[in-house]
């Protein structure tokens, strides 16, 4: 009787077709869940695992499990304090991993880089400034066509030049933040290369045309006193005085397509995001989501240690004036020098196409549920 054959029998192409089956099934998207460390965690543990059974599984999957670099920004030396004031041991990780990828030639393989702070990572003063020109220099090397932060609004703002008003970040608890920049993927590596040489911040260092906010919840906050006073912790809500969001347009100018995602945001706070919506001059496109996405393992509404002495009612009340608001402020764009024509709501807890509808002018149509286009589309 002839042997079975195994998986080192299978032709190259059919390996390689299941090993890409593993990526994709590792990067499913879960940016829109509300952050936690243990979310980025998860990513890459298929391939990773598999890559470890043999020789020949490990050539399989090393192209492909660098698509995606995820990088947690710690060292061992940091986290035993023993460098704390040194910026290189702060990007030792990121460092590492470049070597690696220059040394197995696999920099242009890489399609996206996620840079994870975790829970008590602090940079200080004195080692900001070079801590982000280092960093800076190293995520132009690497030039992924998309760029993840995850980490607290106060550490993101400083990475990204945003001085982030944290006054009332004790009434929110500890919630981490994302932010992910993609390039136009049209425009080639060397060419985006040649534009941006010497960046002198994180926003300016690649062309993004799309971006995504997610700013987690804001539940705990609703059971404070006078909870609608407060200043909700965002990257679109920080300290530059009077009309600050005038100044997005400035920090990402070539931005096209925006996703922003706030659990059960402020009203307060939906309005000011809003202004900021408003600045953005070559805008084409919005998404929004204001409630848990489906793909939320944990209903936060069903956990009481959350919820506190918050009213459910208040809860609903907020987002759904957020939405009103928003919708409001969209059709005052509706003019010949805006190009907004597209608005996705990804909310299926609450009937958003109910709620904005009778806001939104009569250019504004709904194509289906939760997508609104502008009838009259713009030459772009």
């Amino acid at each position: 009787m002839s042997p079975h054959a195994g998986f080192n029998d299978l032709p190259a192409e059919v390996g390689e077709e299941i090993v890409g089956y593993l990526a994709d099934d590792d990067q499913q998207k879960t940016e829109t869940d509300e952050p936690s460390a243990l979310m980025l965690k998860k990513h890459g543990k298929n391939l990773k695992n598999f890559s470890m059974v043999c020789h020949y599984a490990r050539a399989l999957a090393l192209q492909l499990l660098f698509l995606y670099l995820k990088v947690e920004m710690h060292t061992t030396s940091v986290s035993q304090g023993t460098s704390k004031h040194n910026a290189d041991a702060h990007l030792q990780g990121l460092k590492d991993v470049m070597a690696f990828i220059q040394r197995k030639n696999l920099m242009r393989k890489i399609r996206a880089l996620t840079l994870l702070f975790p829970s008590g990572y602090q940079l200080g003063q004195h080692i900001m400034a070079d801590f982000k020109y280092k960093a800076i220099k190293m995520i132009v090397q690497l030039n992924p066509p998309t760029l993840t932060l995850m980490g607290y609004p106060a550490l993101l703002g400083s990475l990204l030049d945003l001085t982030v008003d944290t006054r009332d970040e004790w009434a929110f608890g500890p919630r981490l933040q994302i932010i992910r920049l993609r390039q136009n993927h049209l425009r080639s590596r060397a060419e985006t290369s040649a534009i941006w040489e010497r960046p002198t911040s994180l926003m300016h260092s690649r062309p993004w045309v799309e971006a995504l906010f997610n700013e987690g919840s804001s539940l705990e906050a609703y059971s404070r006193y006078e909870f609608h006073t407060m200043t909700t912790p965002s990257l679109l809500h920080t300290h530059c005085g009077w009309q600050w969001w005038s100044h997005l347009p400035a920090v990402l100018p070539f931005l096209q397509y925006f996703e922003f995602v706030a659990i059960f945001p402020l009203y307060d706070h939906m309005v000011e995001v809003s202004r900021a919506i408003q600045s953005l001059p070559l805008l084409v496109s919005l998404k929004t989501q204001l409630t848990p996405s489906n793909t939320a393992k944990d209903n936060i509404l069903e956990d009481r240690e959350r919820i506190g002495k918050a009213e459910i009612s208040d809860v609903w009340s907020e987002t759904t004036n957020s939405y009103r608001f928003l919708a409001q402020s969209i059709s005052k764009r509706s003019d010949k020098e805006v190009r907004l024509r597209r608005w996705v709501s990804t909310d299926t807890t609450i009937n958003v196409d109910e709620i904005v509808g009778e806001y939104l002018e009569d250019d504004w149509v709904l194509v289906e549920p939760g997508v609104w286009e502008r009838s009259d589309s713009i030459d772009l």
